[in-house]
């Protein structure tokens, strides 16, 4: 069903909004508190978020983080992928994989960290530990991208002899790939917090969770909250780009 005029507005206002009353919330917040060093105002956080983008340091570990965090979605991911065909297809799989998940997702990510850096290093630990917490809901998502599939539409294939290779091009992947898309969004977007937040435990040497981090050291509350800011920005980026491809996948069903 085609979206109204007015309700296209509202969903470029309503966001809009929603961002400029957090922004006034704590503006006031921060104007009511009068302390720089535990909660700094709007302009000074918008000063040093602009400040980095004049950093060397800033570009490197920017990239860095993000270079991880591709590596520890594509690994969950395809884990995740494996896991969750065999899961669909054969019963007694899924009955093996399913307490893995569940352990997984029981695994105390912070006791992980520290064990991880013990038996590798700071490059590797964030990217292990986060590949380790997205694995979860990277298989439940897409396990029920491929429970996605008309079933009645399989049927008539397999009663008409339609080939396998048709089934799968013009019935399975037009129907999986919409929801795929869309949790491959989600899963980059949490990837993303996660790894900042596994590299301010490992203290890694060239990344945003380190610079956060040196910040909490010196004080610099509002650089802090500017490079919090930034993994915000590039979460929402991730989760925007994958939604649209999601939504133009579903032209194609």
């Amino acid at each position: 069903m085609k979206k109204t005029k007015t309700e296209k507005i509202l969903n470029i206002i309503l966001p809009i909004i929603t961002v400029f009353t957090v922004i006034a919330i704590w503006e006031i917040a921060a104007l009511s508190m009068n302390n720089s060093f535990v909660l700094p105002d709007v302009k000074e956080t918008a000063k040093e978020f602009f400040k980095l983008f004049i950093s060397a340091e800033f570009y490197v570990s920017l990239s860095m983080t993000v270079l991880r965090s591709v590596i520890s979605f594509i690994l969950s991911f395809l884990i995740a992928g494996i896991f969750a065909v065999l899961t669909a297809r054969y019963k007694y799989a899924g009955r093996i994989i399913r307490p893995i998940i569940g352990v997984t997702r029981a695994l105390p990510t912070v006791a992980v960290v520290l064990l991880l850096l013990l038996w590798t290093n700071s490059f590797i630990a964030p990217v292990v530990v986060t590949m380790l917490v997205v694995l979860p809901t990277a298989y439940v998502n897409i396990l029920n991208s491929l429970s996605s599939v008309d079933k009645d539409v399989l049927e008539a294939c397999r009663i008409y002899n339609v080939s396998k290779k048709n089934i799968f091009f013009k019935v399975e992947l037009p129907q999986i790939t919409p929801p795929l898309l869309y949790a491959m969004g989600s899963g980059l977007s949490l990837n993303i917090k996660l790894m900042v937040a596994a590299e301010v435990l490992s203290s890694t040497a060239r990344s945003l969770g380190n610079m956060i981090n040196l910040s909490n050291y010196n004080l610099e509350v509002a650089k802090m909250m500017a490079l919090v800011v930034v993994a915000v920005i590039i979460g929402m980026i991730a989760e925007g780009v994958f939604s649209i491809l999601s939504r133009k996948a579903g032209k194609w069903q």
